[in-house]
């Protein structure tokens, strides 16, 4: 297996990259009109390189959120497991970063997550699918949460 060395993150470090066994996984939401930038895009993108193997997230990179928003994100959810769901870092992001646009950021973040559920989807034998909310597509989770658990993820 081939190890690269990363080139220096924001803050300056830098991890071992395994080309062969990480994917990256991205995902969008829209700000609100009143709140969208006339000069730039309207989209918050979020994306995450995990490890397949483990789920471990190596790194992180948002786009249409202010400097302090996205080191939040970075710090929210680098080194999570990317296979525990994404509630406990929606919630965390709900807390620590407040503001009127805080739905996209958490939106985006959830849309990632089940673009990892559908990659591990043709993998997993004891699977079943859970729905986030009326606005997404059924995602496939390893994990045991009743409804209720999954219906209020993001507000």
């Amino acid at each position: 297996m081939q190890i690269k060395t990363r080139a220096p993150t924001q803050e300056g470090r830098v991890s071992p990259r395994r080309t062969e066994t990480t994917v990256i996984f991205v995902g969008h939401a829209r700000l609100p009109h009143s709140l969208a930038p006339r000069d730039s895009s309207s989209v918050v993108s979020v994306e995450l390189e995990a490890e397949v193997a483990s789920g471990s997230i190596l790194i992180t990179s948002v786009k249409g959120v202010l400097s302090l928003g996205t080191k939040l994100l970075d710090e929210v959810l680098a080194g999570r497991s990317i296979g525990d769901g994404p509630h406990e870092a929606v919630e965390e992001i709900r807390q620590r970063y407040v503001c009127p646009s805080q739905k996209a950021p958490c939106t985006a973040v959830a849309n990632a997550y089940e673009a990892y559920y559908r990659y591990r989807q043709q993998g997993l034998s004891a699977s079943y699918v859970l729905p986030l909310s009326t606005k997404f597509s059924p995602i496939v989770c390893q994990h045991t949460l009743a409804p209720w658990e999954v219906k209020g993820l993001c507000y």
